[in-house]
């Protein structure tokens, strides 16, 4: 199978080419249409890029094998270079025009000249619609227009033509050449024209092409409609919302959502990337899944805008590998697509968040300083918690999760509301958790740390971001740091102006013990640009040195037995349990004397391990 490096952003065209099992949707509804009484409207409702071309396509489709002529507008393509008051005339003699032509193709039109003159006439008198005042009067507004002093004229001139549109259904319809019973009327795109102009086009169909025998149906939008009438009612509000739904209702006999709560994402996501050339392992089809579902959901078409820019982003990544394959430690592997895949949705649909992502990415180890730096007041975060306890307790425990819940209510802490966030902030500390349960073996952050470092500054490409500060800090991560020694790291943070230097000796003393300790047993050790790790030659977490903070402390996490108690503290140095993780407890360090002590019981727990 031959893979191309994007997927178009075109419909579907036909049932076969079905991914979001769309077909029972477009069966059952052609298959209502069918029976329905006439004239009847319906309306596709749902937003941009859900689907609503496709779904009128199968039914398209479906009508082939029925008594049913059809005709297909592209409201869209009635309103590029021309006016406002041109718009609807428009679409309006396409309809006619649209219709006559499918039965041509299909060799069932057989009308004499007798149709076709009449075709014509209802032509010329929509296209001889001078401004959209006169569209009102024909079509919009009936009884407004026959009480002028031009009524008697207009009303006949209007009677007629809707007269002469009936007669051409009907004479297709009682045409013995042909099996029709019935015609429907496709009507797309009205979300992509003015919101205005929609409205008119819905109220002219409404008054003029209300003919029997004929079934209409619409891809809309109802948030379109609703600002397109604002002229007419102004802004929604609580009061006046019946107003707008009383419109709708009018134009609209059956409403019918599109179904974005039901779509096989995960069928369309594994094939799609697979026809660009990446493959989904099994195992991790349902984590992609999960991951749109967290973030564009499931809308098809920014699903596919997902996936073009992942395909690119990954493109870069790799070609990067090649050119510096000698500098890297192993190629690009499933699980860096994957981060990838995720960083690219916290870009897409959490841009603010993805800001502070940048800014760090060990998100596990954000502090109260970081809070601060975010805008974020801890504290207040904590009342709020701590107020609704049973609520919030599961999901903002940590310092991270309380981080993303203050950042995505800042309302409630004298900040500015992101009404999108606010009802967003479970789910971004959900998807983040999922990372952590991912990759976070024996809660080990190294790994995960190192997946997200790799793939930020790809994920960034892409990001449309103008802030100063994110665009620096994109700039120096795009590698993951890793130090050849303890002293070359040293060295870093000794030129560092944010090193507490008094400290400084104490957390060296340590990394060069830990050094030595790994010589010794057949360790391995990492040093990185957060911590110093010592692993076991099976890659088990044995103590990690962290990075100095702005105390005068240094901390070393030990790994433990769950059952084992936490030892007592001793002189210079003490010993904290490690929070959510039983199999682990911090040393802290705070003097010289206490460094020594906390060496001597370091030493003494590996040797036991050994």
């Amino acid at each position: 199978m031959s893979t191309t490096s994007s997927i178009t952003d075109n419909p579907i065209s036909s049932i076969k080419e079905d991914r979001l099992k769309f077909t029972r949707y477009s069966k059952a509804l052609s298959a209502f249409i069918s029976e329905s009484g006439t004239p009847l409207t319906i309306g596709l409702q749902g937003e941009w890029g859900t689907g609503k071309t496709s779904m009128m396509y199968m039914m398209r489709e479906h009508f082939q094998t029925r008594e049913i002529a059809t005709s297909w507008v592209n409201t869209w393509e009635y309103s590029i270079f021309r006016g406002a008051n041109e718009t609807t005339p428009a679409i309006l003699k396409g309809m006619l025009d649209k219709l006559k032509f499918a039965c041509e193709e299909q060799g069932l039109w057989s009308l004499g000249d007798e149709a076709d003159q009449r075709i014509k006439k209802v032509g010329r008198f929509l296209s001889n619609v001078a401004n959209q005042a006169v569209v009102k009067k024909t079509g919009i507004n009936v009884k407004d227009a026959v009480s002028g002093s031009e009524s008697a004229a207009i009303f006949s001139e209007i009677a007629e033509v809707k007269a002469d549109i009936s007669m051409i259904i009907e004479k297709l319809l009682d045409d013995s050449n042909n099996p029709y019973q019935k015609v429907v009327f496709f009507v797309d795109d009205l979300d992509r024209i003015p919101p205005s102009d929609a409205v008119e086009v819905l109220e002219a169909l409404k008054n003029i092409f209300d003919i029997p025998s004929c079934v209409f149906v619409l891809a809309i939008d109802y948030e379109v409609i609703v600002k397109g009438l604002e002229d007419k009612f102004g802004p929604k509000t609580e009061e006046n919302e019946r107003e707008f739904r009383s419109f709708f209702d009018k134009i609209i006999q059956v409403p019918f959502s599109m179904p974005t709560g039901a779509y096989t994402i995960e069928e369309l996501l594994t094939s799609k990337l697979y026809e660009i050339g990446i493959p989904i392992p099994d195992d991790l089809r349902h984590d992609y899944a999960k991951v749109v579902s967290s973030t564009v959901g499931f809308n098809p078409r920014s699903l596919k805008r997902y996936m073009n820019s992942f395909s690119l982003l990954r493109r870069l990544r790799d070609a990067e590998y090649l050119e510096e394959k000698e500098k890297n430690e192993k190629s690009p592997d499933q699980h860096d697509d994957f981060i990838l895949f995720v960083l690219l949705g916290f870009q897409i649909s959490y841009p603010k968040i993805f800001r502070i992502l940048i800014n760090d990415v060990q998100f596990l180890d954000w502090d109260a300083a970081f809070a601060l730096k975010q805008g974020v007041d801890l504290g207040l975060v904590r009342e709020v918690v701590d107020k609704f306890d049973e609520v919030l307790n599961d999901k903002t425990d940590e310092i991270w999760e309380q981080i993303i819940y203050g950042y995505c209510n800042r309302d409630q802490f004298g900040g500015k509301l992101d009404p999108y966030l606010k009802v967003k902030w479970e789910t971004i500390i959900d998807l983040l958790e999922f990372l952590r349960k991912k990759y976070c073996l024996k809660n080990d952050t190294e790994r995960l740390y190192e997946l997200l470092a790799k793939s930020m500054s790809f994920a960034a490409i892409t990001n449309v971001d103008d802030d100063v500060e994110t665009k620096s800090s994109m700039e120096t991560k795009r590698k993951v740091t890793r130090f050849g020694s303890v002293e070359n790291k040293y060295e870093v943070m000794l030129k560092d102006e944010s090193t507490n230097l008094e400290t400084l000796p104490r957390w060296n003393k340590i990394a060069i013990e830990m050094e030595k300790i790994s010589e010794e047993y057949n360790l391995t050790i990492r040093v990185t640009a957060s911590y110093v790790n010592l692993l076991s030659s099976d890659g088990e977490f044995i103590c990690q040195l962290c990075n100095l903070q702005k105390r005068n402390l240094v901390s070393v996490v030990m790994s433990k037995k769950a059952e084992d108690p936490i030892p007592p503290s001793e002189d210079g140095f003490e010993f904290n349990s490690a929070k959510n993780n039983e199999e682990r407890y911090a040393i802290v360090v705070w003097t010289d004397a206490g460094t020594d002590a906390a060496l001597a019981f370091i030493r003494k727990s590996i040797e036991s391990r050994e």
